[in-house]
């Protein structure tokens, strides 16, 4: 039951004795008004009746907020939070309004059972509106499975109800779009759809052996915030130009294990085998003896000159390389210090 992870409201799981208790641990989301959704919501509220506009918002905000509590909590090595709360609120000012959602909770460590038959249960109703959500879903699925074009009207559903078992062909077919269509609507459909993937459920996907045939997953990792450093270690031997490319991308949140691989990383590049190479060569039949640099493409340079004129060193990386590997070390050192 290593994969489960429950919020409760209560102060205890029942049939789960607490382990450990991490700390406490809060989740703010403010999320825009537009004119739209505010004229529809106050012409609801001035005849009665309920306001779907405010309540999707709300209903959307209340999500990303349990969201990012619960990734808090799994960064830490939590598997539970207790004493869940939330409140929402609005903020308005300068004929702005705004929705904020404020999420919090204890995070915790559980011993889950080991018979726990939670997957067995069948319901033995379901409501018309369950019913065709399911419909829905299945036919968004089925139809992305069999290449059809990315509906925008989709797109919503899709942010609400993320469906994993799609992320293969989104990420097929936002490779292709970006090279045929890179400013379509769909392209841009796609890649919201994907950045609202989880991060554990998105990272053993992209970061697969494609990702060399497939430079635009870099866009996804990197707006998404999908750096990882164990991922990005075990490319080195792949594809390095790409895996130098992928230690620009960004986290919400380090661990010590992430520093590890950090360090693993860096050692990695530090000890990079030569490509090219520095040896005494002749200036022609009666030149006399010189060293050179030569790198990996045969190109010949003075022995200082630390580039080639083709724009590699004697590692075979360009300046742009060296300074990304140069910042990265920067930011290991740094969180070295602050983690240490």
């Amino acid at each position: 039951m290593k994969s489960k992870f429950l919020i409760s409201t209560t102060n205890n799981i029942e049939g789960t004795p607490i382990k450990r208790y991490i700390g406490a641990l809060c989740s703010n989301i403010v999320i825009g008004t537009n004119v739209f959704s505010d004229f529809a919501a106050s012409f609801t509220d001035f005849f009665g009746g309920r306001s779907d506009s405010y309540k999707r918002k709300l209903e959307i905000i209340y999500d990303e907020a349990s969201k990012e509590l619960k990734q808090k909590a799994l960064n830490i090595g939590a598997n539970c939070i207790i004493g869940f709360k939330v409140d929402f609120d609005e903020i308005s000012g300068k004929d702005k309004s705004m929705f904020m959602v404020s999420v919090s909770g204890t995070a915790c460590v559980v011993d889950y059972p080991d018979n726990d038959n939670e997957n067995d249960f069948k319901a033995e109703i379901i409501t018309q509106s369950d019913l065709d959500k399911e419909i829905y879903r299945r036919f968004i699925v089925d139809s992305i499975n069999n290449n059809v074009t990315l509906s925008h009207a989709w797109v919503e559903f899709l942010l609400e109800n993320p469906q994993v078992e799609i992320i293969p062909k989104l990420l097929e077919r936002y490779s292709s779009c970006c090279d045929s269509l890179p400013f379509a609507e769909e392209t841009k459909d796609l890649e919201k759809v994907l950045l609202a993937f989880p991060k554990e459920k998105l990272i053993p996907i992209i970061y697969s052996d494609d990702l060399s045939n497939h430079k635009s997953y870099i866009a996804i990792i990197k707006n998404g915030g999908y750096f990882d450093a164990k991922s990005i270690l075990n490319f080195l031997d792949i594809d390095i130009h790409v895996a130098i490319i992928l230690l620009e991308a960004r986290t919400n949140y380090y661990t010590k294990e992430d520093l590890s691989y950090m360090k693993q990383i860096i050692d990695k590049l530090d000890n990079l085998p030569n490509t090219g190479k520095i040896e005494l060569t002749k200036g022609g039949l009666l030149g006399k003896e010189q060293m050179k640099f030569i790198c990996e493409k045969g190109h010949r340079n003075d022995p200082e000159a630390e580039f080639c004129n083709c724009g590699v060193n004697l590692k075979g990386l360009t300046k742009t390389e060296v300074d990304i590997i140069n910042r990265f070390k920067i930011k290991t050192k740094v969180l070295d210090e602050v983690l240490g």
